[in-house]
């Protein structure tokens, strides 16, 4: 059996000061994208700041060995997976 190799990304990740969990806020084909994007919201202002945050740029590989080797960016607020509802 050959194992498919999926492609790298790289992500945009923010913890803040007052949390444990590290979210993952964005997903980009390259680091140079990815770092654009950590670099621009550095640069927020106004009441949707990351003043209190940690940012960082991982990449696929490194977020699955981090979070666990079945782990895959998704949209934060998207569902995993469709459930279905029972018909009554």
């Amino acid at each position: 059996m050959v194992k498919r190799s999926s492609p790298e990304y790289y992500c945009v990740c923010v913890r803040r000061h007052y949390e444990d969990v590290w979210r993952v806020v964005s997903k980009h084909k390259t680091l140079d994208e990815a770092q654009s994007d950590l670099d621009e919201r550095r640069s927020y202002t106004g009441a949707f700041n990351y003043n209190n945050a940690d940012l960082r740029v991982i990449s696929r590989s490194e977020a699955k060995k981090e979070f666990g080797s079945k782990w895959e960016y998704s949209p934060i607020g998207e569902k995993a997976t469709k459930t279905e509802v029972p018909s009554t």
